[in-house]
């Protein structure tokens, strides 16, 4: 199924979604590959229209791609060029999860595009290991890869609240266990275009439960909306959205959520 607000082709779209079902490396409740048909199910419970934003996503051009089938046991390169694709075209991609991984052949891509670029970044963890379980591209090492392209100076973090002692003093960008007042103070120092990864475990566990890795605390649902609120306007050049497991706990509420988390990104991200 596609969204129902998706309104136009890929030739005509400004904002292409593409959901990317990648779950491999879940070391703690796999299932997030479900993640982006889940989202698709959802939004028919979503209305187009946003109240924090006065606006509808029937304004917008948006194109639903659906999901990319892999076909290959090079994950990483399929999704590199797949993304390559949309942005060789001059649109915007937002990408649905599966899990943070997908966030470094995204950037990858986008780096063929935009040579300089900031990133940010909405999670409970750090994502910033050197390795986990002998894996050097993992969930748990996304944001690390991440940073060995856009330089870790660009990398501004947010909700984090769980990592290792080592992760927490490697980037200085980051913010523990909120958002919206740490990106306040800083945003308007980011003049790099901007691209955001949103792991919505960033949420508290009792809003959003259906996530591969739960972490006791976060942040509520209206301090994300604020946040993202507060990069309206910028130059932002796409966005995922990760973590999202529907095996995890039922997950239509928390399906929901997350659709209308969405929602409000492509409001924010809209092109022009």
């Amino acid at each position: 199924m596609k969204l129902y607000y998706a309104n136009a082709d890929f030739k005509d779209a400004d904002l292409v979604v593409l959901g990317l079902p990648f779950d491999r490396t879940s070391s703690f409740i796999p299932g997030s590959r479900f993640g982006p048909q889940f989202i698709r199910q959802c939004s028919d419970n979503i209305e187009d229209y946003s109240p924090y934003q006065e606006e509808c996503l029937f304004d917008l051009k948006i194109c639903d791609s659906g999901d990319h089938i892999f076909t290959s046991n090079n994950p990483m390169d399929e999704m590199e060029k797949t993304v390559s694709g949309i942005y060789g075209k001059d649109k915007i991609g937002i990408f649905l999860g599966g899990e943070h991984t997908i966030s470094y052949p995204i950037v990858k891509a986008i780096r063929q595009k935009y040579r300089e670029f900031s990133v940010v970044h909405f999670d409970a963890h750090c994502d910033l290991r050197d390795e986990y379980l002998g894996e050097k591209i993992c969930h748990a090492t996304a944001i690390r890869r991440v940073s060995e392209i856009v330089g870790i100076e660009n990398v501004h973090q947010f909700g984090i609240r769980s990592g290792t002692k080592e992760e927490f003093e490697f980037n200085q960008n980051l913010s523990k266990f909120e958002s919206y007042e740490p990106l306040k103070s800083v945003i308007d120092r980011i003049e790099k275009p901007i691209y955001i990864t949103l792991d919505v475990d960033v949420l508290d566990p009792s809003i959003l439960p259906a996530v591969a890795t739960p972490e006791p605390g976060g942040i509520s649902y209206p301090e994300l909306i604020d946040s993202l609120l507060l990069l309206k306007g910028k130059n932002l050049i796409g966005a995922d959205i990760v973590e999202y497991n529907p095996l995890a706990a039922p997950p239509f509420a928390s399906g929901s959520t997350v659709a209308a988390i969405l929602r409000e990104l492509l409001l924010i991200i809209r092109k022009g």
